[in-house]
């Protein structure tokens, strides 16, 4: 039995990962999960990166910074098996949602509430008020970018006309209600919890930004995958087969018994419930808001790491200045995805065939072509 030590941040978006640990589907395959609850994606990368883990729940964002060496020491790691698309939601203090109601603009979609937005911003600017403050779980992942598409759809600078600041996902409840920020970007149950508190509302699900956006990935060392490749092998069977079984309806009491326990998540099961199903509350009395996809494990091909998701990602670092383009590193990107690890883990010989449009299904704003990135890049006047 080959044992493993596995770093994961309280998400609901770690079911997978949870389950195939405490469901029997690691064991099914010769393997022993230690799950290692961790704090801060800063925990997750620096553990990994000096072999105190041997792979981890991991922003997709963060694994592709790593390998090309931003932000921190160039640390090559491979995704071969996503964890998850969507899952992320934007929440503001009352008194913010409140003001964006004010402007008159439809707050039921996306472009309403980036024009929302914008004219908050700017009438807090022209009276002379602090700068809302705004905060993701790391600078780079999805709820960086997704706050970026936001503002610059209501025609704000992201890096002048608000703040933009990093919290930890179990700690931006607090800062929310302590006014240290006044909204942030994060993965589920956290949205419904400062929900629940009468803290925050949630203003836009994530679906209503991309439809699917690479989240989270298991991120294993290059040295590692290299080293031992049969048991990643085992592992990614695993995942799959613990993936197949989050998704069954038949499971779901079971599951989100497992992630309210407090070694996992912590959070009221009725609330990981709703986030699961898609069915999240978004504001006080029960107000809801639905989407089937709002957290997919499983379907739809989303565990097979797509190098176009891959490519999106570096192009939204290069979009938000994290970096310059250039051809060769956005090959390094690329080459992070493993899907031929996942195909030959899974016995898959044909591949899927190649898809037309933007993979993450861009809801407003620039749609993101993986034929032409050059062209996207400068169509939103980033190079």
């Amino acid at each position: 039995m080959r044992r493993l030590a596995i770093g994961f941040i309280p998400l609901t978006d770690a079911a997978t990962l949870i389950a195939c640990a405490e469901r029997g589907f690691a064991t099914a395959e010769g393997l022993e999960i230690d799950l290692h609850r961790e704090v801060s994606w800063a925990n997750i990368r620096d553990r990994l990166n000096v072999g105190l883990l041997d792979g981890a729940h991991m922003l997709a964002p963060l694994a592709i910074a790593s390998s090309l060496g931003l932000g921190h020491v160039r640390v090559p790691l491979v995704a071969a098996f996503a964890l998850n698309l969507n899952g992320g939601a934007i929440t503001v203090a009352p008194e913010l949602h409140a003001a964006l109601a004010a402007t008159g603009e439809d707050l039921s979609t996306g472009a309403g509430t980036a024009r929302a937005l914008g004219a908050v911003v700017r009438t807090r600017a022209a009276a002379g008020r602090e700068q809302l403050t705004f905060s993701s779980v790391y600078s780079f992942s999805t709820h960086t970018y997704a706050l970026r598409h936001l503002m610059e759809a209501g025609g704000l600078d992201p890096d002048r006309d608000v703040r933009l600041v990093v919290v930890p996902p179990s700690y931006t409840v607090e800062n929310l209600r302590s006014g240290l920020i006044h909204g942030f970007c994060v993965g589920s149950p956290w949205n419904s919890v400062a929900v629940e508190a009468g803290v925050g509302r949630i203003a836009l699900l994530g679906t209503e930004l991309f439809a699917r956006a690479p989240e989270k990935v298991l991120g294993v060392h290059a040295r590692f995958a290299n080293a031992e490749p049969d048991v990643l092998r085992r592992l990614i069977r695993a995942l799959e087969a613990a993936a197949r079984w989050c998704e069954a309806s038949e499971n779901r009491a079971d599951l989100v018994r497992l992630l309210a326990e407090p070694r996992f998540l912590g959070v009221r099961a009725d609330i990981i419930e709703r986030t699961l199903t898609g069915r999240p509350d978004v504001g006080p009395g029960g107000a809801a808001r639905s989407d089937p996809d709002f957290l997919v494990l499983h379907r739809g091909g989303a565990t097979r790491p797509d190098p176009r998701h891959a490519l999106w990602i570096y192009a939204q670092m290069v979009r938000a200045g994290q970096a310059g383009y250039a051809v060769d590193a956005a090959r390094e990107a690329q080459a992070v995805y493993r899907p031929d690890l996942y195909d030959a883990a899974l016995g898959i010989t044909v591949r899927p065939p190649a898809e037309d449009g933007d993979p993450v299904g861009t809801r407003f704003g620039e749609p993101f072509d993986p034929e032409d990135v050059e062209a996207y890049l400068a169509r939103l006047g980033r190079r």
